[in-house]
């Protein structure tokens, strides 16, 4: 019933779809799916120890919460058991050039480029996914991002050079359309590469708590330690909250500390 839902109902959209699907393959795999719904208590959850990095372990705990809250409307359960997530750091880490070295060296497209996309510019990789070559301003160097949630999204972003010759290989001679076209998708354009990024990632020898967003953190991180303005790193990454902004301007050698999570 769950994934009759996830699939059909008009107010999930493709990426919330699809982080369900994942999520659910992940509970699927666990000693929950031979059980009946009412017996799903908190000390059950908390026993499943789910293994990989913080955000990927919250992806199938969100997905039995969002269950178990659907079973309590649809009135299959009286009550949903209380599912505490873990502290997700991963996305305060940076990818430094060490690091995206061996990401690139061993990746495949389209993830290399969308890599270097979000480390040059701080854009969210849903809004990388959706740039439009009409969208590029050749002569000032610019993207404009017309998506998002808040004013502040919709904004213009530098190209950087290497940027540059990389819109330009990938554009060649079009001049409209998706910059990361996908025939699969619904869309029409590239939805993910999470998957490209975690087979790199493994062959480059790099912690599961390296996530493709921890590439937006390293612009931010760097934006701000070249300017010392957290109003400008707002402006630049589309941030509404000027908390969100002041996150990079914790030192280098606390955001580099790798406390142990676990996942029980």
């Amino acid at each position: 019933m769950f994934l009759n839902w996830v699939e059909h109902a008009p107010v999930i959209g493709a990426q919330t779809r699809r982080y369900y699907r994942v999520g659910w393959a992940r509970i699927a795999k666990t000693q929950l799916v031979g059980m009946t719904l009412d017996r799903i208590t908190t000390e059950e959850v908390d026993s499943l120890g789910f293994s990989g990095s913080p955000s990927y372990v919250n992806q199938a705990l969100r997905t039995l919460r969002r269950l178990l809250g659907k079973a309590v409307e649809w009135k299959v359960i009286t009550i949903a058991p209380r599912i505490k997530l873990l502290k997700e750091l991963g996305r305060e880490q940076t990818i430094d050039r060490e690091t995206e070295a061996k990401l690139l060296a061993v990746g495949k497209q389209p993830m290399k480029d969308v890599l270097i996309i979000i480390q040059d510019t701080g854009m969210r990789p849903e809004e990388v996914f959706r740039i439009r070559i009409e969208n590029i301003d050749w002569n000032r160097r610019l993207i404009f991002n017309p998506h998002g949630r808040t004013r502040a999204s919709r904004r213009h972003v530098p190209i950087s050079r290497r940027m540059f010759e990389l819109l330009i290989m990938r554009c060649g001679k079009k001049r409209e359309g998706w910059l990361f076209p996908s025939p699969r998708a619904e869309s029409g354009h590239l939805t993910t590469v999470a998957r490209q990024f975690r087979i790199a990632r493994l062959k480059a020898g790099l912690p599961e708590s390296l996530v493709l967003y921890c590439a937006r953190h390293t612009f931010g991180t760097a934006a701000y330690e070249a300017t010392g303005n957290p109003a400008m790193v707002m402006k630049v990454m589309g941030h509404t909250d000027a908390r969100t902004a002041m996150q990079f301007s914790i030192p280098r050698s606390i955001r580099s500390a790798k406390p142990s999570i676990s996942a029980t």
